[in-house]
């Protein structure tokens, strides 16, 4: 039996379950947003097969490893009852200058620091700022221990342990039209992956930075 951060627990387990899944690129998780946002009942697919695997509050894992979260198959029901009832919406136009704002953090965070906020005190509307303006209003997920897209953006969408389910919130807000992703390492977790989210965006700067961010 073991205990450890929600989303982790989560994470996991969706491991064993993804069928595919793209690793270590931004892009490729904007794309598993725009997938949940445009087909919501496929995620409640994806979410039934968690199912089976909770004991109350504990989750089975191969080899018999049961891991223990807050809600248990409560936040997963949850999660199905959210995505069979929401509606399709547009696709995030993947955004260059707010994907090199989530690489920075996830290159502030690569020894171990955990939270929205950065070293320098600078939260996720002033790094956008820093690669291009943004307008109307802006967000940020936070995934941290795996790089899989998919597993990143279920894990997110079930926010086991977090009643206000604000990381769902975000991937699920009609208001936001252009979003960007980083992937890099992480001292306590292996991985982070940084999601920034806004209503409009104007980019002021080259894509030609390498995305994947590097300590």
């Amino acid at each position: 039996m073991q205990r450890g951060w929600p989303a982790l627990l989560l994470l996991l387990f969706i491991a064993q379950l993804a069928s595919a899944g793209e690793f270590g690129a931004g892009s490729a998780v904007i794309r598993e947003i725009n997938r949940a946002r445009h087909k919501p009942a496929v995620y409640a697919n994806y979410l039934e097969e968690l199912r089976a695997h909770f004991r109350g509050k504990f989750l089975i894992l191969p080899g018999r490893v049961m891991l223990q979260t807050h809600e248990g198959i409560a936040a997963v029901n949850e999660a199905i009852r959210f995505l069979r009832g929401a509606r399709p919406l547009a696709p995030l136009a993947d955004s260059p200058g707010i994907a090199m704002a989530a690489a920075d953090h996830v290159a502030d965070q690569a020894r171990g620091a955990f939270g929205h906020a950065g070293s320098d005190r600078s939260n996720p509307g002033e790094r956008m700022n820093h690669h291009g303006t943004w307008r109307g209003t802006w967000g940020e997920d936070i995934s941290y221990g795996q790089s899989n897209a998919r597993q990143i953006v279920i894990a997110l969408i079930v926010d086991d342990g977090l009643p206000g389910r604000k990381h769902r919130n975000n991937i699920f807000n009609p208001a936001f039209n252009f979003a960007g992703a980083a992937i890099g390492p992480h001292a306590r977790y292996r991985t982070v992956c940084n999601i920034d989210f806004a209503a409009r965006y104007t980019e002021q700067t080259s894509p030609a930075r390498s995305l994947f961010a590097r300590n």
